[in-house]
């Protein structure tokens, strides 16, 4: 989207929350806001995820950020581990589960595909490596 759709669109969840915030009772108001929380959690965690049909066809995975790709893996695993054993709190734990699946597939398309458009390396007899 353009940068003005992006700002609207900040705009109306920052006026929905604050409304949510102080319209509703507190509980209602936590569970709402916990639950966009929730939402934006999951929609952060595998946004690159997003761009999984190029990287197929490009054969090429430059598009998705390894070392988010590792923090998010390292982030959903802790967060899932707390929310299950310490929390026992669905709405810490499913979340980050989720996060934690995108994040490893999109760990399995780096590795499959590498993150460049140049083709995989190849070996000479006696084990050696060699770009093409």
């Amino acid at each position: 989207g353009t940068f003005s759709q992006h700002v609207n669109a900040i705009f109306f969840i920052a006026i929905f929350t604050l409304l949510a915030a102080f319209g509703l009772s507190r509980e209602a108001a936590a569970s709402l806001v916990g639950m966009e929380g929730v939402v934006f959690c999951v929609l952060l965690f595998s946004s690159p995820l997003a761009a999984m049909r190029s990287v197929i066809q490009t054969k090429s995975a430059k598009s998705i950020p390894l070392p988010f790709t590792l923090v998010s893996i390292l982030n959903c695993t802790l967060w899932s581990v707390v929310g299950v054993i310490e929390m026992n709190d669905i709405m810490v734990y499913a979340p980050n589960l989720l996060g934690l699946l995108a994040s490893v597939a999109q760990l399995a398309l780096i590795t499959i595909y590498g993150t460049s458009k140049s083709s995989p390396a190849k070996y000479k007899e006696g084990g050696s490596v060699f770009l093409p």
